[in-house]
């Protein structure tokens, strides 16, 4: 049970990952395109129809995907297919219903929304967007299912589907609007609607992958175990989705907020023009858009390890509890540590280099993210420790550790916006800070439920050492380079060299162990040929792991 729980975690993981990284990468052929063909003062209407658009996201899709997954795989655990079939119906229908109605608030309330915002240009960009809240929706119950059952492809494939199409969608219409009308705020629009149209195509995707799986599950032995109550488990589903929703509608409220503080603070206190205001806000937004990049391929953990660690839980299967947790922190940690170095050293040539038309707006944002760098490794850690703490049915904790950040991030915030030399560098300043603190009291939550776990300490120092010398291995190949090439192309073949001194820095430091990297495609031939050697283990333990997978010499993990 220990081993196919490992195994099924990572290779979900895997799955995800890969697709994630895709995805990014057609991220940036949407986002690059608009931030160098739209004005920042075009993208802050954009960024400000995400900023809405995100709170009814939230609302419809943060906590009940998460409870479905989690029902479905306890249900599953405990061999009860129809009580998982009778999970995924009731909240289907809970999931169109809340997406129809912030799909509804969003165009009649467009207007509305917009002045909360001080952006009243975006309101055109949020009608454009209302509909992929209901899409969204209708996809996240499908996703939640899935991944209820471990079986991470079907969201891996809408996601590349949605990526594909905003795009080509998307890019396609701000360009035409751009060269027919000349338009920088219809241009957003357009961009919008794109995103509509994926969503709504990886609605469909799902909608049939789930059909197809409904004629496969026909064929199985019939399934006589007693099924909960509709009216039982729809109060199950609110139950745990209630505080879940709550801390991540919390975060985007904060966004929202602090969004607005900040307009409101560089016009009444620095004495900003609106026209100043909404350039500063747009240079935020193409900051915050590079921070999010490298914290995204931790989301893949997070979405892997909650259904597999509860039904570990619900086995009572602890040595498998606390090493998946343990596999799932050190991943993290070994993906958003690099990355806020990284990020931080080469901020300037990254940002010249992907905002290469609007050198201005470059400078602007470079400065932003090499503040905002510092927060990707707390930021990316707390997906993480949200979703262990929520396998074990602590889902208040999480958003009181998110509310005392919110507080924190408000009040600095509000006080160092209005100081005219720094500006917006002031919501980039409290954007670190409260995500440390809210990553210090998760973490501390955590200590409690899971003594025996891994020290996060422990498995964060040989990471962070592999991370200085990745730095100035790859800044000083950065340095050499730009005697032969320009500063924004020289960064590339730097990057290069931060990965592969990087992966043998984990190594050499032993940042990873045999078992992670014996989880991996091949991985026994991986660690055998990276010299990674497995900690010794007593013979009893040893014969306990054998046990669990009959027809094996040998297990991977340890317990």
């Amino acid at each position: 049970m220990a081993q196919q729980s490992k195994s099924g975690f990572m290779k979900g993981a895997a799955i995800l990952s890969a697709s994630t990284l895709l995805v990014k990468v057609l991220g940036l052929l949407f986002s690059i395109p608009l931030a160098n063909f739209i004005s920042a003062e075009g993208m802050s209407y954009f960024y400000g129809a995400y900023d809405i658009f995100t709170i009814f996201l939230m609302l419809s899709t943060a906590g009940l995907p998460i409870a479905v997954s989690r029902m479905v795989s306890t249900a599953y655990a405990r061999g009860r297919r129809r009580e998982a079939d009778q999970v995924f119906s009731v909240a289907f229908w809970l999931f169109f219903s809340l997406g129809l109605l912030g799909c509804l608030v969003m165009l009649f309330g467009s207007r509305q929304i917009a002045q909360l915002l001080n952006k009243p240009g975006a309101a055109h960009t949020i009608v454009a967007l209302a509909p992929t809240a209901f899409f969204i929706s209708v996809m996240s119950s499908l996703r939640g299912y899935f991944q209820g059952r471990s079986n991470m492809v079907p969201t891996a494939v809408s996601q590349v589907i949605e990526a594909v199409s905003k795009v080509a969608i998307g890019v396609g219409l701000a360009a035409y609007i751009i060269r027919q009308y000349h338009s920088d705020a219809w241009a957003a629009v357009g961009a919008i609607a794109g995103v509509s149209i994926s969503a709504a195509l990886g609605a469909l995707y799902l909608i049939g992958y789930k059909l197809r799986q409904r004629r496969k599950d026909r064929a199985l032995p019939p399934d006589d175990s007693a099924v909960t109550p509709r009216r039982e488990m729809l109060a199950a589903l609110v139950r745990f989705a209630v505080p879940i929703t709550l801390g991540a509608c919390f975060l985007s409220v904060l966004d929202f907020i602090d969004s607005a503080v900040l307009m409101d603070r560089m016009k009444l206190a620095a004495g900003f023009t609106q026209d100043q205001a909404d350039w500063y806000s747009g240079v935020l937004g193409h900051a915050r858009k590079f921070f999010d990049l490298p914290g995204a391929f931790v989301v893949p953990i997070s979405t892997s390890l909650l259904p597999v660690l509860s039904g570990a839980i619900a086995s009572g299967d602890k040595p498998a509890v606390n090493h998946i947790s343990s596999i799932s922190m050190r991943m993290t940690l070994l993906i958003s540590i690099p990355a806020s170095v990284g990020m931080s050293i080469f901020a300037e040539p990254i940002c010249q280099l992907l905002l290469f038309n609007s050198p201005e707006v470059a400078g602007g944002a470079a400065q932003l993210l090499q503040v905002l760098a510092a927060a990707i490794a707390f930021n990316s850690t707390l997906f993480t420790t949200n979703a262990i703490l929520q396998s074990f049915g602590r889902t208040t904790r999480p958003v009181v550790d998110m509310a005392v950040g919110g507080v924190v991030k408000i009040a600095l915030s509000y006080v160092l916006t209005g100081i005219p030399e720094i500006n917006v560098m002031g919501s980039a300043v409290s954007t670190v800070v409260s995500y440390f603190v809210i990553m210090v009291l998760n973490l501390l939550a955590i200590r409690s439920s899971l003594p025996r776990m891994d020290s996060v300490v422990g498995m964060a120092a040989p990471t962070m050492v592999s991370a200085a010398v990745m730095g100035l291995a790859s800044y000083g190949a950065y340095l050499g380079l730009e005697g032969f090439l320009p500063s924004r192309l020289a960064v590339l073949p730097a990057i290069g060299v931060a990965v592969v001194s990087y992966a043998l820095c984990i190594v050499l430091f032993r940042a990873v162990s045999y078992d992670d990297v014996a989880m991996l495609p091949k991985g026994e031939t991986l660690a055998r040929l990276l010299h990674v050697k497995r900690k010794f283990r007593p013979r009893h333990m040893q014969e306990k792991t054998v046990a669990t997978r009959p027809g094996k010499g040998r297990h991977m993990g340890h317990m």
